[in-house]
């Protein structure tokens, strides 16, 4: 803390600065000077932003400071920037905003709130019709068509997001900025309990996002934001009914999300129902096996989803409160024998969220704020319907974040993040002891404008502490009582970040980062079979021989990834596009690897005995690729996307790491005139023989889809038809990065019809 007392003594300045007030005004257009109504417009530093009017002006009082930065912006418009050196009295300042080819949201799940345009490391937001088309069961489903994320598809409700090859605890998922507090982290079959039915936007930041999230983000953040609470005022009744039902699973789907207030108090309800039939496939499950079926056994879904909550807005601040409640139950898929039981997953989940801010908090300083959360969750795995195991996770997180006014030209955030989870598994399949896990962080994250320029500068020094009940071993040469000690780490990530527009519609992205993470209770304990994922799961520290396991004495070693990531954008013009390059340097980086043993060679013939091994295990990894995407406008009503990425995972002993997936090559041709839109399109999948010891290679296929839209605009509000078809040629796919590859294929041809009203 060694700059504590520069923190103190600017703190200190601030308190004494005189409160003068200046009033900003002005007026937003494009660059033909027709007005833009609704474009919000802030002042780093100020206690609140605003937006247009009808005639593109706009009027906001600030404090007064020795140097103002402004930000205008409104969607389908590049942001515009301004600096003021003197705010006192009345100032005046317009701006023109230049249109551009791609969707600008601003992204809540970054540290300063900017949009994918104005961020120095990749970002891609998935919102409105394009996210309404997407939503999948689950949230691996609906993202995998984004370039750089791929899923697991460990069956059609259990499908994590897989970003740049990384998943697991590498990846973390929120939700309204908190952890989604699952299980889905400790194995492939447990489902993210994030629903993306009811969501306003989905965010993905491809490469570290440890500063804010911490030990779990070292691959990637996930943010579902929903409308469960609001920060800004809610006047009126607005909300969407939908109904959806897929062919290929007889899947029925109803969704309702509703807000309303008076411009003070405000309160949401939102309610989504899924149900589902085992999947259609193409041929037979299991590889090899002959007299194709068409029909993926005990795949079948079903859930149940609510949430309510209730907030208040005021000159000085908000505070909001909300609850949900998940409900869940589905198949794993199973490997053809007819003699294994069926395994399903009953599963429930409580979460409260709190989230509040006060503008102004004290002098030197524009926002407090405070995000919370308690999330009671647990599942069952049966066996033919009967509970054999029982994973329990209660997890409770807090971040307190405090805004400052610029510090000579730096300005941004800082905090404090806290994170509690108790995590325990009862049962026949106790992979792991009971754990604790305690992480308490702060961070800092600065940024500012030097030219066309923007720098960002940030560091979080988290402590991370792991503790594990006694457990037993059992082995060929009998049982073992072992007891883990405790593991405790200080975890340091940097960070340093540059967007330079070099030309109007381009620029130049640029992010180094350096990442810690400590180990999870799984990548270390685990011991023994796991019948959902048909393995014998080992952890890093045991040694197994000859009918024996024993603990390993050392202390694991921490990640250390060193990241780069360059991106070029184009956003304005005839087409768009973007193109990113990264590279990631994992030194002792924890892979599950296949051993080659099976269970009977380490606790000998039983029901489990020709389970394989996967272990944990660490070496140093080198992960690179690029992901790229364009639009080409042609003509009035065509268009034509495209997108390729790419990831290489290899260990720098001359090994591959297992399931990476391969070169993907996406085009999608879309028409539009008046209120239809129309769309096919095709995915091809290279062949993965870059594999891992005791992995199988993957061959490559094409998945073609096709959709049609119609919106109806009415006085009361929007009706939006659409039909969607995937795997139209019903070829079968078998993903490079699913467990179940040879057991579980992609789904089969499937249409589904769709109707969305908005109001």
């Amino acid at each position: 803390m060694k700059f504590a007392p520069l923190y103190l003594g600017l703190a200190a300045a601030g308190l004494v600065t005189p409160l003068m007030a200046a009033e900003l005004t002005g007026t937003v257009t494009d660059l033909a000077g027709k007005p833009i109504s609704g474009a919000q417009v802030s002042v780093d530093g100020a206690k609140a932003s605003t937006r247009t009017d009808d005639n593109g002006h706009y009027r906001l009082t600030v404090a007064d400071n020795s140097h103002l930065h402004l930000h205008a912006g409104a969607n389908d418009f590049a942001h515009g920037e301004a600096d003021i050196s003197v705010a006192t009295g009345s100032q005046v300042q317009d701006f023109a905003l230049a249109p551009v080819n791609v969707e600008n949201i601003v992204v809540t799940g970054t540290a300063l709130g900017r949009t994918a345009l104005e961020s120095s490391t990749p970002v891609t937001v998935l919102a409105e019709d394009e996210l309404r088309k997407a939503t999948a069961p689950s949230l691996g489903d609906t993202l995998e068509r984004q370039p750089g994320v791929q899923a697991s598809h460990f069956g059609p409700a259990a499908s994590r997001p897989i970003i740049r090859g990384m998943d697991g605890p590498r990846v973390k998922v929120l939700e309204n900025g908190l952890s989604v507090g699952d299980a889905s982290t400790v194995s492939a079959d447990h489902a993210v309990t994030s629903e993306a039915s009811t969501a306003r936007q989905v965010e993905i930041l491809r490469g570290p996002g440890t500063l804010l999230y911490g030990n779990g983000a070292i691959g990637g953040v996930v943010n579902v934001v929903d409308q469960r609470y609001s920060d800004q005022p809610v006047d009126g009744l607005s909300g969407e009914l939908e109904g959806r039902y897929g062919t290929g699973n007889d899947e029925r789907t109803a969704v309702a999300n509703l807000n309303g207030g008076d411009g003070r108090y405000n309160w949401h309800l939102d309610g989504t129902r899924r149900r589902a039939h085992s999947e259609d496939i193409p041929g037979h499950a299991v590889v090899g096996q002959p007299n194709p079926s068409g029909k993926l056994d005990n795949s079948q879904l079903s859930l149940d989803d609510f949430a309510a909550g209730a907030g208040y807005t005021g000159d000085d601040g908000f505070i909001a409160v909300s609850g949900s409640r998940t409900e869940s139950n589905y198949g794993i898929p199973g490997d053809g024998d007819s003699e294994e039981p069926a395994i399903t997953i009953d599963m429930q989940k409580t979460a409260w969220q709190l989230h509040g801010g006060l503008n102004d908090p004290f002098a030197g300083f524009s926002k407090l704020r405070f995000d919370g959360g308690y999330t009671h969750y647990q599942h069952a795995e049966e066996e033919d319907g009967v509970a054999g195991t029982l994973f329990t996770n209660k997890e409770s997180e807090g971040r307190l974040t405090l805004s400052n006014n610029p510090w000579g030209e730096w300005q941004g955030v800082m905090g404090l993040h806290l994170n509690h989870r108790d995590f325990s598994i009862q049962g026949e399949e106790a992979l792991t002891p009971d754990t604790r896990t305690d992480a308490n962080a702060l961070f800092l994250v600065q940024e500012r404008t030097l030219g066309d320029w923007r720098l960002e500068l940030g560091g979080r020094l988290e402590h991370y502490r792991l503790k594990a009940d006694a457990m037993v071993l059992e082995s060929l040469a009998g049982d073992l009582a072992y007891q883990p000690k405790d593991l405790s780490d200080n975890n340091l990530s940097l960070s340093a970040g540059t967007v330079w527009d070099f030309s109007p519609g381009y620029n130049l992205s640029l992010a180094l980062t350096r990442a810690e993470r400590s180990a999870t209770a799984e990548e270390l304990y685990s011991y023994g079979p796991h019948d959902a994922t048909r393995s014998f799961e080992l952890g890093s520290l045991y040694l197994a021989q000859s009918g024996q396991v024993s603990p390993i004495s050392q202390d694991p070693d921490k990640e250390v990834a060193n990241n780069l990531d360059l991106s070029l954008r184009k956003f304005q013009g005839d087409w768009s596009g973007s193109v990113s390059l990264f590279y990631n340097k994992v030194d002792h980086y924890f892979y599950e690897r296949n051993t080659g043993l099976t269970a009977a060679d380490l606790v000998g013939d039983g029901e489990e005995g020709d389970m394989p091994v996967y272990q944990y295990s660490q070496g140093d990894a080198t992960l690179y690729g690029f992901e790229a995407q364009v639009n080409v406008p042609m003509g009035d009503n065509w268009s034509l996307d495209a997108f390729s990425d790419y990831t290489r995972g290899k260990l720098d002993d001359g090994g591959n790491l297992p399931r990476i997936s391969p070169l993907r090559l996406g085009t999608t041709l879309n028409y539009d005139w008046q209120d239809w839109h129309a769309d096919i399109g095709a995915v091809g999948y290279s062949k993965q023989d870059k594999v891992a010891e005791n992995e199988t290679s993957t061959g490559g296929y094409t998945l073609v889809d096709a959709s049609v839209s119609y919106r109806l605009y009415t006085q009361g509000g929007d009706l939006y038809l659409f039909l969607k078809g995937n795997n139209l040629t019903d070829k079968e796919a078998r993903p490079h990065t699913s467990f179940l590859k040879d057991v579980a294929p992609l789904p089969g041809r499937n249409l589904t019809l769709g109707l969305r009203y908005s109001f």
